[in-house]
């Protein structure tokens, strides 16, 4: 018996069961949040005005790119850690945001992102659990059992 686009049809009396999805911590979720709407931000004051947090002016020249490849990457990791990949790549991005935020240490904005930024970089490393139970239930799913 076959089924739409000439596909062998599912067999009815087989077991199609799935396995769970491990529920994701809100923490996760918290970080995806703060990666995502912190690159959105971060271009949008490149976009207006290429500010980028470096100390007391504003960005110039090559550090407007890195800026801007760092916030592209920023949103890009924030909706991919949702689905539980990019564990260690996300890691690296929160402590060089961390780290990035230290020459403006003067600026309270500067002092919360970077405090955001250390936060988020420890609870990926604690979360990281999830993150090898994501990894397990996506093999399981290829495999289709």
């Amino acid at each position: 018996m076959t089924g739409p686009a000439g596909r062998p049809a599912a067999d009815p009396t087989a077991s199609s069961a799935r396995p769970a999805f491990p529920p994701r911590p809100a923490l996760v979720d918290t970080v995806a949040a703060l990666f995502f709407f912190g690159g959105l931000y971060g271009t949008s004051q490149l976009l207006v005005g290429d500010f980028v947090v470096t100390g007391s002016l504003p960005a110039k020249g090559p550090i407007v790119g890195v800026a801007a490849i760092l916030y592209a990457a920023s949103a890009i990791l924030g909706i991919l850690l949702r689905t539980g990949r990019f564990w260690l790549p996300s890691i690296n991005l929160a402590a060089l945001f961390a780290l990035a935020y230290l020459p403006a240490v003067g600026q309270p904005v500067a002092v919360v992102l970077g405090a955001a930024h250390l936060t988020a970089a420890v609870i990926l490393f604690l979360e990281r659990g999830w993150f090898h139970e994501m990894a397990a239930w996506r093999a399981t799913a290829e495999r289709g059992t």
